[in-house]
């Protein structure tokens, strides 16, 4: 691939390195709350109230505005003024803010009027409150999310890849010395760890706000929503956003689903159109799913989301010059990559993921039987790895080509058939069944897109991605029996230490698989071996 267009490795590199830190400090945050709270009632509602700002973040921030709005900045500020890109900045944001502030008014009127209204679970209440606090996070990350659109259209990465360091940052203050100041109750306790992801969101938006401003932008309201560019960017918007929703919305489903359908303490059945039927599942479900979720977005937010971050502005440059080589060329690279970093990853999580939950949450308040359960949920999501990385690069590439309704037909259909495979799971898996359903139904999503972007751009490189593939899995295939053999041999509790144990088989099988992997992909001359290697031993010189 020609240089000019290798730049979206460098930065996904980039991108990645403050991923991992980011991941790094998210472990400890998450082990700070699985020791506090533990799998119960408590932290099943947090973890579903910050779904809610969650899923805004991903839809209107990182995802529908950013990626409608992010090919429309970069053709302005390479085709026209400078000054009629800022004026565009500004008027997509002032219509932002508005649509924002709409939706949070409507969510708190909901959060807040509903209790009153309807009579709800205890579990539901406290969800419910747990909303509203965090609710108005929603408008400064979804900024904080435009803000970073506009410096990755002027090819500016650190500031919002370090976004995330700051909320985790003041979510472990926030645990750590805030929570144990105010009370000794956990109920109590969880609202101080709520306002704390609010300051979060504050210093979040600021810390964008002076990155612009150091790049010559600033804001002020303008009022121009009949600009012909602040049109195209919300008119894509909807459909961006349902195209990219499959996903956020599946795992919202699922902690409704967890929450609704687990079994109240002293309640083994409920009834249902008049029969009597057993709850397929016990409190601690939610919960099951968000710490299984930590440990995935590893590989996903390091590699997947980092990858597919950075190779939009290429593939948008790419579609905006009408370069269709070049474009067939980056996105067949970033497949390319996601194959060679998601497959192992995903088999290598599955086998580790037992110890590596005992070495990070299994403590306190964290129990033995909640560790079985994160890791049945875990091995579930593990399957499908490969799909949620490939799914995010594969999404972008439609929508930098200007469609955007491929993606919405085929999310559409995702989130119907997620529905209707949790409803028949859950009743033989437990909260397993949800991320069963949800990593199959990413599988189908991801090769439904392939199909659908092959038509367009990749029949002439299929030979390319097979190759890829085949030796990838030839790969995998010696290093699980590398992995499993590691396992076994690894100590499981050395002079009586669970978490020396674990620490050793977590990282001696790391160790033993990545090695492995790496020997034989060079062996077989995997290019996408090369091609990484190349560019950390260029990093020095990279131009970011």
């Amino acid at each position: 691939m020609r240089d000019k267009d290798n730049h979206f490795f460098r930065h996904a590199a980039l991108i990645s390195s403050f991923t991992v830190a980011s991941r790094l400090l998210g472990l400890v945050r998450d082990m700070a709350c699985a020791a506090f709270f533990g799998g119960g009632l408590v932290w099943d509602a947090f973890s579903f109230a910050f779904r809610i700002p969650n899923l805004f973040r991903r839809l209107f921030g990182e995802g529908a505005l950013s990626v409608s709005s992010l090919p429309v900045f970069t053709e302005y500020l390479e085709t026209r003024t400078r000054g009629e890109a800022v004026r565009l900045i500004r008027a997509v944001s002032t219509a932002m803010i508005l649509v924002l502030c709409i939706c949070l008014l409507a969510g708190l009127s909901f959060f807040i009027g509903l209790p009153f209204l309807a009579p709800l679970s205890e579990r539901w209440r406290l969800a419910f409150a747990l909303s509203a606090v965090l609710l108005p996070y929603m408008l400064f990350v979804c900024l904080s999310a435009l803000a970073g659109a506009v410096l990755h259209s002027l090819r500016h990465f650190v500031v919002p890849a370090a976004s995330s360091l700051i909320l985790n940052g003041c979510w472990i203050v926030a645990v750590l010395v805030a929570a144990p100041l105010v009370s000794d109750n956990a109920r109590e306790q969880i609202f101080v760890v709520a306002v704390g992801i609010l300051i979060a969101g504050v210093v979040q938006l600021l810390s964008h706000l002076y990155a612009l401003r150091r790049k010559g932008i600033t804001y002020r309201p303008v009022f121009e929503f009949g600009n012909p560019g602040v049109r195209r960017i919300f008119a894509g918007m909807a459909p961006v956003a349902l195209g990219m929703a499959a996903y956020q919305i599946n795992v919202l489903l699922d902690g409704v689903i967890a929450i609704s359908l687990a079994a109240p303490q002293g309640r083994e059945t409920f009834s249902l159109f008049g029969r009597t039927l057993s709850y397929p599942m016990e409190v601690g479900a939610n919960s099951a799913l968000y710490f299984a979720d930590r440990l995935m977005q590893f590989p996903l937010g390091i590699f997947g989301i980092a990858l597919a971050t950075a190779i939009f502005p290429a593939l948008a440059s790419c579609a905006a010059k009408k370069d269709w080589d070049g474009f067939s060329d980056t996105l067949t690279e970033g497949l390319g990559a996601v194959l060679f970093i998601a497959i192992p990853a995903g088999a290598g999580l599955a086998l580790i993921g037992r110890p590596a939950i005992t070495l990070l949450f299994e403590r306190r308040a964290f129990t033995a039987q909640m560790s079985e359960r994160t890791y049945m949920v875990l091995i579930a999501h593990s399957i499908g790895i490969w799909a949620y990385c490939g799914r995010h690069v594969m999404e972008r590439a439609f929508f930098a080509c200007g469609d955007r309704l491929t993606p919405v037909k085929i999310a559409s259909f995702a989130i119907a058939l997620n529905l209707c495979l949790n409803l028949i799971f859950i009743w033989f898996l437990a909260e397993a069944g949800l991320a069963l359903a949800t990593a199959l139904c990413a599988m189908l999503q991801a090769g439904l897109l392939y199909v659908g972007m092959r038509k367009k751009t990749l029949s002439s490189v299929d030979g390319r991605l097979s190759r890829t593939l085949i030796k990838t899995a030839i790969a995998t295939a010696f290093m699980v029996p590398a992995c499993i053999a590691a396992l076994y041999l690894l100590p499981s509790a050395p002079a009586g230490s669970r978490t020396l144990g674990a620490a050793l088989q977590v990282f001696g099988v790391a160790a033993a698989g990545i090695s492995v992997y790496l020997i034989v992909a060079r062996a077989l001359g995997l290019h996408e071996l090369r091609m990484i290697a190349g560019i950390v031993l260029r990093r020095k010189g990279q131009d970011l």
